[in-house]
């Protein structure tokens, strides 16, 4: 359960403090395997967990460099490789440069050439990662493609141990196909081993098997204002699952905001669900963002009753219901007035 701040912040986890390097293979490569230990400080902001990620993965790139550079024919150097294109292939998403995309790029293509068949089920992984990180989220034609390597790579390799981990991540691409989500993500859990994201798998297909179907919302607002079933009726309803401490929900709020105000006035309703631990911090939110409309707070956050009902498991989320309660999209946020105009057609 990750909101875009804690990735951040895993990503940082994955990476240490590493320099070029100058001695035996086999302290070098010390060094580099070192550098999946991560940070001892936690970043205090958006800002600085980027200026950090930045800093580490420059130090990262300077030891992977440094050891290919020193030990051309250690039987390490193609996993170092490996590595570097992968490092390279996140730099860019940072800052968006295509010359690190394009490194990476050349780096696979050459441990194409060379890849024995032990080492091709770890190419092709990184194949599909290097796809799927290139993905522009809008583009069907790209999300498709995406689909396809992936279920290359389980035709290749069917027991792969990352097998489950792909299909679920693919999974999140067919929110707008909800059929073939489902299909992947039943995939994923037969195969899945590992208890937490056998976890997050459920709660991916709790969500999914839900469309269509009419959502048990109920609770007392933070700001004391009853919401029942009933309250769903009549009207489209866009209800966001959101917390301070998650700073992508706070530009998915403002952006809902924004979407909304190209409405006509009163023709959707808002609901809030707020996974914060604080009432204080709720309220102090609700207050500076001019939220008015009714927040679901019972201070339990990710344990919360109405989350775990409902498979809420990363932040933001925003659905959208129908004027019958009906759950209707599971990703909301993008071309949120549109998808609204569309419900308020039909009725």
């Amino acid at each position: 359960m990750k909101s875009g701040w804690s990735r951040l912040v895993a990503i940082l986890l994955l990476m240490g403090a590493g320099e070029g390097l100058a001695g035996p293979a086999d302290e070098d490569w010390k060094a580099v395997v070192a550098l999946d230990a991560g940070p001892q400080e936690q970043p205090g902001s958006p800002e600085a967990a980027a200026q950090m990620v930045l800093a580490h993965l420059a130090r990262q790139e300077r030891t992977l460099r440094g050891f290919i550079v020193g030990h051309p024919r250690d039987a390490r150097i193609f996993e170092a490789r490996l590595r570097l294109a992968r490092l390279l292939q996140i730099r860019a998403d940072f800052d968006g440069s295509e010359k690190p995309r394009a490194e990476a790029r050349r780096l696979l293509d050459e441990l194409e050439k060379t890849a024995t068949p032990e080492q091709r089920p770890e190419l092709d992984f990184a194949k599909v990662a290097r796809l799927m990180r290139s993905l522009r989220p809008s583009s069907t034609a790209q999300r498709d493609e995406v689909l396809k390597v992936a279920r290359d790579f389980q035709a290749a390799h069917p027991t792969d141990r990352r097998l489950a981990a792909l299909l679920a991540e693919v999974a999140t691409l067919f929110d707008a196909v909800p059929k073939t989500k489902e299909i992947l993500l039943e995939e994923a859990q037969s195969l899945a081993t590992e208890e937490e994201l056998k976890f997050r798998i459920a709660d991916d297909l709790k969500r999914v098997r839900r469309l269509g179907q009419e959502v048990p919302l109920r609770f007392t607002s933070v700001q004391g204002q009853d919401v029942t079933p009933d309250d769903l009726l009549g009207q489209p309803v866009f209800v966001i699952f959101f917390a301070n401490f998650s700073p992508p929900s706070l530009t998915a709020l403002e952006r809902l905001q924004q979407e909304i105000a190209e409405l006509p006035g009163g023709s959707v309703r808002v609901l809030g669900v707020c996974l914060d631990g604080r009432r204080e911090v709720v309220t102090a939110l609700l207050k500076a963002r001019r939220i008015t409309w009714p927040v679901a707070y019972d201070g339990k956050s990710w344990q919360s009753p109405l989350v775990r009902e409902l498979g809420i498991n990363a932040l933001p989320t925003v659905w959208l219901l129908d004027a019958r309660g009906r759950l209707r999209s599971l990703s909301a946020l993008e071309g949120a007035a549109a998808k609204a105009r569309q419900l308020l057609q039909e009725r």
